[in-house]
Formats: structure tokens, sequence, C-alpha cells
């Protein structure tokens, strides 16, 4: 990172570039989103594998009776979940959006 700027900087605010800079802001707002599902949904031991992409989060369920269970409560693990993004403070979401679940499949 070269900056021409004779302007002190903050250590948050150098941190952040530099996670942009490295192109780390993707990856480490995914480790958030799975963060969050782990605690909004208490199904941590029993997901397989997730990816987020566009807004929309894709669990893999190795039980299919917690699945369902989760089936049933998926607005409220939604709800939670983002509830959890937007008041964590570490967020670095880029351009001025904000972290987001859209929408929640389970397989």
């Amino acid at each position: 990172m070269v900056t021409r700027r004779r302007e002190p900087y903050s250590i948050e605010r150098l941190i952040e570039y530099c996670i942009r800079d490295l192109k780390l802001e993707t990856g480490l707002n995914d480790r958030r989103i799975f963060a969050a599902w782990d605690k909004a949904s208490g199904a941590a031991e029993y997901t397989m594998d997730r990816y987020f992409r566009n807004g929309t989060l894709c669990c893999s369920i190795s039980s299919s009776v917690v699945r369902s269970m989760l089936t049933v409560r998926r607005p409220q693990i939604l709800k939670d979940m983002n509830d959890i993004l937007r008041n964590d403070e570490g967020e670095i979401s880029g351009k001025g959006k904000m972290l987001e679940v859209k929408k929640l499949i389970l397989r």
C-alpha cells in the first residue's frame, strides 16, 4: 500500500486498507457469516459444508431430523443471523454495503 498523503492514519484505518489491498475482505466476511450461522442455528456440529454467494447461504446438514427442525425455524434463523452481523463491529463489507444473508438453503 503506497500513500502519498502525509497525514497520520489510525491503526483501524490502516488495517482496513491492508485487508482491502490484499483482497482478504470476502474471506473474512464469509467467516463472520459462518460464525453467525453457528450461533443463530445451534447446528454447528451437524453442518458438513457451507458457502455464501450473492446473499445466499447454503448449508449441508448431516441429520435429516435437524434439517427439518432448522427448516421450520428458517425465518427466525435469518433474522437472528442478520442481527448478529449488524452488531458485528469488525465487519468489512466494502463500498458502503451492509453484510446481510437474504436467503438460506438447507440441504
